[in-house]
């Protein structure tokens, strides 16, 4: 099996996550990372980024749409004159998958749940019933993430998609997290507070103190 990984809104950590996860699940696996839509490539790319964090112990796999400007992806694949085609994005996770069945993908999302992917209206949220993988939500510890997370809650089951989890991501802030779990009736599966200085090191070791009850190891069973 695989997951996606998905967020809140944008620069939540989504990248970070997907980072410690398949640092603290490669060993005895084959993994793979993949972010199928990204923006913002005239800086590092989340894909450069992993690749440098865990490239030596997964597989990093390349976008099928990079554009640019950091923005919205239908916005920049309409700058770019070049849309975005879910079906291509979806035969591609199909293909992927293919190419070595005993492999679990980590597909990092983009933006929020229902940012939108094409200009005719299809939502990442969209893509992420169409891809048919459990999500695991990455959200802020601190203020305001009560209701960002509530409202994505509220999302993921009105899309019947598969909540693999919840990663709060920043300063613990135990009333917070009790507040999620009581009004949105989920377990967060874990805190990752912020790696004051990202790299292949402190991924690792962040790795060791993620998930540490293995919640999310059944997602990642061949």
């Amino acid at each position: 099996m695989s997951l996606v990984v998905i967020g809140t809104d944008t620069e939540v950590g989504k990248t970070v996550v997907s980072a410690v996860v398949l640092a603290r699940y490669a060993r005895g696996r084959k993994l793979a990372y993949w972010k199928p839509i990204a923006t913002g490539a005239e800086d590092a790319t989340d894909t450069e980024l992993v690749r440098k964090w865990v490239g030596h112990r997964v597989d990093i796999l390349e976008e099928a749409y990079l554009y640019d400007p950091p923005v919205s992806p239908h916005l920049a694949a309409r700058l770019a004159s070049r849309p975005i085609d879910p079906e291509l994005v979806l035969a591609r996770l199909v293909e992927h998958g293919l190419e070595d069945p005993r492999r679990n993908l980590v597909v990092e999302g983009i933006g929020g749940l229902h940012v939108p992917i094409t200009a005719s209206g299809y939502l990442l949220s969209h893509l992420l019933s169409d891809m048919q993988l459990p999500c695991l939500l990455a959200t802020r510890s601190g203020l305001g993430t009560i209701n960002h997370t509530l409202l994505s809650l509220e999302a993921i089951r009105a899309r019947k998609l598969d909540l693999a989890g919840v990663v709060m991501v920043g300063p613990k802030d135990k009333e917070n997290k009790a507040a999620i779990e009581k009004y949105g009736d989920v377990k967060v599966t874990a805190e990752l507070e912020w790696l004051p200085r990202l790299g292949r090191a402190s991924i690792e070791k962040a790795a060791r103190r993620f998930d540490t009850r293995g919640r999310l190891k059944p997602y990642f069973e061949a």
